[in-house]
């Protein structure tokens, strides 16, 4: 595991970016192998499966989106309404006022795995949040995987070798309540 930490793990991390930016490259030419089909299953599989752990709403997000049908997906707000960067921006926002809002995934990993770019809205009664969500195709569009010992980097477009569909994502709670809801999904 020390290994991991080294410049070894550097290495590793490196190796897995030019992977998986290899298998985006043949995404974008439509000449995937069987084999990337596998590992792309393997890969997303994974993140739905070990990543809702740690980022329970990202795993969902991804989740529906390759098994949803287009259908949409209410996202729970427990987490989502504590994000400091929906508070922050909450705070900022004039009463029937829509913001989109961009964060560094630094800033929260774990909202930046389930929704980035959102809408923010605040109503007189109710917080709404809302994303489209269909991955940006393009070899610039790329989401970090920080496992811990390990950070590397997916191609957004790579989902696009298992057909996903596209979906809205929702997230809403009442303005003046305190109360949480339950659960990472609501159906």
């Amino acid at each position: 595991m020390l290994v991991l930490w080294s410049p070894v793990g550097r290495l590793v991390e490196r190796g897995v970016d030019a992977h998986l930016a290899g298998m985006h490259r043949r995404q974008l030419a439509d000449r995937n192998t069987a084999l990337d089909r596998w590992q792309c299953r393997l890969l997303y599989g994974g993140i739905v499966t070990l990543g809702g752990l740690r980022y329970p709403e990202g795993a969902a997000v991804i989740d529906h989106y390759l098994h949803g049908g287009g259908r949409d997906l209410q996202l729970a707000s427990d987490y989502i309404r504590r994000s400091p960067v929906v508070r922050r921006r909450l705070a900022a926002l004039p009463l029937d006022q829509t913001a989109v809002v961009t964060l560094r995934q630094r800033e929260d990993w774990r909202l930046s795995y389930a929704l980035n770019p959102f809408r923010l809205r605040r109503e007189a009664h109710r917080v709404v949040i809302y994303q489209w969500i269909a991955f940006d195709p393009r070899p610039a569009a790329r989401t970090v995987l920080d496992l811990g010992l390990l950070r590397f980097t997916v191609p957004d477009g790579l989902v696009h070798v298992l057909h996903p569909r596209p979906y809205m994502a929702r997230c809403e709670w009442p303005e003046e309540s305190t109360s949480t809801t339950r659960g990472v999904l609501q159906r």
